[in-house]
C-alpha cells in the first residue's frame, strides 16, 4: 500500500526473526533533512512505548543517504482503507460504524493526553488496522511533527499524503484540532462505505454529509440530526468545531445516548469486516501430507519350521590386549567420550558473539563523518561508530567542528541493534566584533 509516504512491504527483522512491516519513504521525504531528523527522533522516543491501540514502532534505518525505512511490528488484520475498497460503496450497518468510533476516539484521545507537545497528525483509513477481534489499531503515530516541517497547504497535505487538516491559509500543523478533523474524515468514509477521493476534501464535505446514511438491517435511513451535527463539528464545518479528540469523544457520548441502536459491541464491526474483506484471523495452515510411504499391512504367512540350527554369537571387532588390566577397547571408548565432553563444554561456555544479555548495540552514523560521539558524558569515538551499551536509557551527544551539537535521548534494548543517523548543520558564523574608534576632534 502506498499513501504518498512510500510503499510498505512485509519482511522479517534480521535481528530477531520476527515479522515486521517496512515503510520505505519516498526519496523526496528521505532527502528532506529536517523531516528525516524529526521522524527519527520521534520514532526513537516511541519505540519504548507499547500499547494495544498503536502499531509498535521499532526504529528508522538509513541504508544509504537517499533511503529512509521505518520498521514497525507486523499487525495482523486488515487496513481500513482495504476494507473500504473491498466494500465498494456498500454502506456498513450503523452498529459497525459506532463500534469503530467507540474505539478510535479513546485511542486518539489517549495519545494526545500523554503527548501534549505532539499530535498524531496522520489519522486516515490508510493508517488504521482492524485486528482480531475487531480491535482498532493506529499506525504511523510518529509522523506528525515531521510532516509539519514540510510546510504544506491543507490541499497539498491531503492530495499528496492523505493528511486531513482544517482549512487554513497557514501551512499544516499537527494539532489536537487537526486530529479531531481527521477522525471526522474516517467517520464520514465509513458511513459512505468508501474512501474519499482526492478532490472531495475539503470542497465536497457538505454534500457528502448530506449523502451519509445509517444502515439499519437492509434499509438506509437519513443520518440522525444528532449524529450529523457531531460529524459537522468534527469536520470543522459548524461553529464550535471540536478543538481536540477529547471534546469529540465527550460529544459522541451524547450521540450514543440519543438512540438505542448506537449502543453496541464489536461483533457488528467484525462481521462487516469479515464479510467484505475476509477473516481477521488467518486460518491455521493444514498439516502437509507426509511423503513417507505408508507402512505395509501385516501379511500372515504359514511356513514349515525347520529344526533350529546352532547359533553363533558375533563378537565385535575391538582392539585386543589389555593395559593395566583394562581392555584396550574400553580405554579407547573412554578417550573418545572425554574429547566429546570437552568439545560440548567449550561450546556451551564460549563467549557469545555480539551483545550479551542485558546489552544492545548502538550504531551511530553522521554527516559529516568523523563526528565525536559522547554517551552519558563520556566520549566514545568518532562516526561511523558501533558501541555495546547496557540496556536502558542513554543520552547521546554528537558534535563535529563548528556544527551545532545534537543531543539525542535513546532507549537501548537487550540483544537488539539501534541505528541513529545524525545530520549536523553548520552553526551560524559569529559576526566579527565592531571596533570602536575614538572620535576625531576637529580643529577650529
Amino acid at each position: 500500500m502506498n499513501d504518498g509516504l512510500g510503499p510498505r512491504t512485509a519482511s522479517t527483522d534480521a535481528a530477531t526473526g520476527e515479522p515486521v512491516e517496512l515503510l520505505e519513504l519516498s526519496a523526496e521525504l528521505a532527502l528532506h533533512t529536517p523531516f528525516a531528523t524529526a521522524l527519527t527522533e520521534r520514532v526513537t522516543r516511541l519505540s519504548a512505548v507499547r500499547h494495544a491501540s498503536y502499531v509498535h514502532l521499532r526504529r528508522v534505518d538509513r541504508p544509504n543517504m537517499d533511503r529512509l525505512v521505518v520498521v514497525s511490528d507486523a499487525t495482523p488484520g486488515h487496513r481500513l482503507s482495504d476494507v473500504l475498497d473491498a466494500a465498494a460503496g456498500e454502506r456498513p450497518p450503523i452498529e459497525a460504524v459506532v463500534a469503530l468510533l467507540r474505539q478510535l476516539l479513546p485511542a486518539v484521545s489517549l495519545f494526545s493526553r500523554h503527548n501534549r507537545a505532539h499530535a498524531l497528525g496522520t489519522i486516515a483509513p490508510e493508517r488504521i488496522f482492524i485486528s482480531s477481534p475487531a480491535r482498532v489499531v493506529i499506525a504511523d503515530s510518529a509522523f506528525g511533527a515531521a510532516l509539519d516541517l514540510l510546510q504544506l497547504s491543507p490541499v497539498d497535505a491531503w492530495q499528496r499524503y492523505r493528511v486531513a487538516a482544517p482549512s487554513s491559509i497557514d501551512p499544516v500543523t499537527s494539532t489536537t484540532r487537526a486530529d479531531a478533523t481527521a477522525v471526522g474524515v474516517v467517520a464520514l468514509s465509513v458511513l459512505l462505505g468508501r474512501r474519499l477521493t482526492t478532490n472531495e476534501y475539503p470542497a465536497a464535505l457538505p454534500a457528502l454529509i448530506a449523502d451519509a446514511r445509517e444502515r439499519h438491517g437492509d434499509e438506509d435511513h437519513p443520518l440522525s440530526s444528532v449524529f450529523a451535527r457531531w460529524l459537522r463539528r468534527a469536520l470543522q464545518l459548524e461553529g464550535g468545531g471540536f478543538d481536540s479528540p477529547q471534546a469529540a469523544q465527550i460529544a459522541f457520548e451524547e450521540v450514543l445516548a440519543s438512540n438505542r441502536r448506537y449502543v453496541t459491541g464489536t461483533d457488528a464491526l467484525e462481521q462487516w469486516v469479515e464479510k467484505v474483506a475476509g477473516p481477521l484471523t488467518p486460518p491455521a495452515p493444514e498439516p502437509e501430507p507426509s511423503l513417507a510411504a505408508p507402512a505395509p499391512e501385516p501379511v500372515e504367512t504359514v511356513v514349515d519350521t525347520p529344526e533350529a540350527a546352532p547359533t553363533v554369537e558375533a563378537t565385535p571387532a575391538v582392539p585386543t590386549g589389555r593395559i593395566f588390566g583394562i581392555p584396550r577397547w574400553a580405554l579407547v571408548l573412554l578417550a573418545v567420550l572425554i574429547v566429546q565432553a570437552g568439545v560440548i563444554g567449550w561450546y556451551w561456555t564460549r563467549p557469545a558473539p555480539g551483545p550479551v544479555e542485558g546489552e544492545g548495540e548502538l550504531v551511530v552514523t553522521s554527516r559529516p563523518v568523523g563526528a565525536t560521539v559522547i554517551v552519558n558524558g563520556t566520549a566514545r569515538g568518532e562516526t561511523p561508530l558501533t558501541l555495546t551499551l547496557a540496556a536502558g536509557a542513554h543520552v547521546v551527544e554528537v558534535r563535529a567542528g563548528t556544527s551545532e551539537p545534537r543531543v539525542i535521548p535513546l532507549m537501548i534494548r537487550a540483544n537488539m541493534q539501534t541505528a541513529q543517523y545524525v545530520e549536523l548543520q553548520e552553526a551560524a558564523p559569529t559576526p566579527p566584533p565592531v571596533e570602536r574608534k575614538a572620535p576625531v576632534r576637529r580643529r577650529r
